[in-house]
């Protein structure tokens, strides 16, 4: 009886009226709709005092949300410092629309920044909407030096059948204020075999700046059928024939000069002439044993795991404690 009352009387009621009614109703109808702000990790997460670190962040609508988002950042810690780090965000006031919209988060320490953990927050308001994200940064004295990191740690595709090729992907990152070349290498292979797979690197030497860590393609080659030896007949008779040759020299100049002097020139010509002989005779069987030629052996089925390294102009290696690996397993040719 009550909703038929009110329908009745809301058909009678003026039109200002219905109006102010409709307003009423349009929070209700964009209830939900609002936006996420998805910061990446900070990079470098750790840097010394008077360093930067940046972060991308992705603002996202839901719900329908299409309205302007104005972004401020702070900087918070427990330590009372009058010199924090100071962060900035670009822009400062974005419209995200349906395929969102992209921003750059930057926080810069002074060389008198002091040591510890910063919490960066992040906030997007639009009218009454409210958001906010969260990151750290670590401020301390770090070491020159860099990091080495592989991603997929396992070769792909994996496995692969002897005789073919396995990539990743390897990433050289600065610690610190670090610059310089790096020249990658693979340390070692396990299990060592005969025919293990080999590594090689495009490019073999990177260079790290403070901008965004290079990578290089880790190519893995294994090993497939082999070839055979190529010592033939042929190759057997023309070395007998050099030899041959090569012994007649001496024999005929000694003749020749037995036949201008005494008997005893002729003799040692024709003792020559024998052992010349005897040579021919017994070569083919100093040559019966084939000299194979070096040939690649057939990549044995196993799981490899290979350790990875670096050097820079100075022969600086990574500083990571535990090195970085990568693995692959190889199945036999089909």
């Amino acid at each position: 009886m009550s909703s038929y009352l009110l329908m009745v009387n809301f058909r009678r009621a003026k039109p200002s009226l219905v109006f102010a009614f409709v307003l009423l109703l349009l929070p209700a109808a964009a209830y939900g709709q609002s936006f996420t702000l998805t910061p990446s990790q900070l990079h470098p997460a750790a840097v010394d005092p008077g360093g930067s670190a940046t972060a991308t962040v992705e603002l996202m609508p839901t719900m329908g949300f299409d309205s302007v988002v104005d972004l401020t950042c702070t900087v918070a810690s427990n330590q009372g410092t009058t010199t924090p780090p100071v962060c900035k965000v670009s822009p400062t006031s974005v419209t995200p629309g349906t395929e969102g919209a992209q921003l750059s988060l930057t926080i810069a320490t002074l060389a008198s920044t002091p040591a510890g953990t910063y919490q960066i927050t992040l906030t997007g308001t639009s009218g009454s909407i409210a958001v906010t994200a969260t990151l750290f940064l670590n401020v301390t004295d770090l070491t020159e030096d860099y990091t080495i990191s592989v991603l997929p740690t396992t070769a792909v595709p994996s496995p692969v059948t002897a005789g073919n090729t396995a990539n990743t992907t390897v990433t050289v990152a600065p610690l610190g204020s670090y610059t310089g070349t790096v020249t990658l290498s693979c340390l070692s292979v396990t299990p060592v075999v005969t025919g293990a797979p080999v590594c090689s690197f495009n490019p073999a030497s990177v260079t790290v700046t403070s901008g965004t860590p290079p990578t290089s393609l880790l190519t893995i080659t294994t090993f497939g059928t082999t070839g055979v030896p190529t010592s033939t007949s042929e190759n057997r008779s023309a070395r007998r024939l050099f030899y041959a040759l090569w012994l007649a020299l001496p024999a005929l100049a000694i003749i020749g000069i037995g036949a201008t002097g005494n008997g005893r020139g002729k003799l040692m010509g024709i003792l020559m002439l024998l052992a010349i002989a005897s040579g021919l005779i017994f070569l083919p069987a100093c040559s019966s044993s084939p000299k194979n030629t070096a040939t690649n052996q057939i990549t044995p089925t196993d799981t490899y795991t290979f350790t990875l390294s670096g050097a820079d102009e100075h022969g600086a290696g990574p500083s990571t404690a535990i090195p970085a690996t990568v693995t692959l397993q190889v199945t036999p040719e089909t």
